[in-house]
């Protein structure tokens, strides 16, 4: 290399040190990806609910409350698992 190229090359390595781009929400994740999870998250939860309800109502001969009841315990564990999802996505883009 001759001695402009070597300057040249030790300007655009100082410039890259220099700048620094802002780290993106979900760095390197596309939004398709997060949508997905948090779907996965919300139905996983609620769907789950479900089944130890119906499991439980079978087992002990109960109404569909249990079902119900276990079932809307799931979607709020859902809602919390999305906020947990979401405050984690926040704090890895500071």
């Amino acid at each position: 290399m001759t001695q402009e190229t070597e300057q040249l090359d030790s300007e655009i390595q100082s410039l890259k040190k220099k700048t620094k781009r802002p780290i993106s929400i979900g760095s390197g994740i596309s939004g398709y990806n997060i949508a997905i999870t948090i779907l996965t998250d919300l139905l996983g939860c609620i769907f789950i609910g479900c089944a130890i309800g119906f499991f439980l109502q079978k087992v002990f001969h109960t109404s569909a409350l249990l079902t119900a009841g276990l079932t809307l315990l799931g979607g709020i564990a859902g809602l919390y698992s999305t906020a947990r999802y979401a405050i984690r996505q926040e704090r890895k883009s500071k």
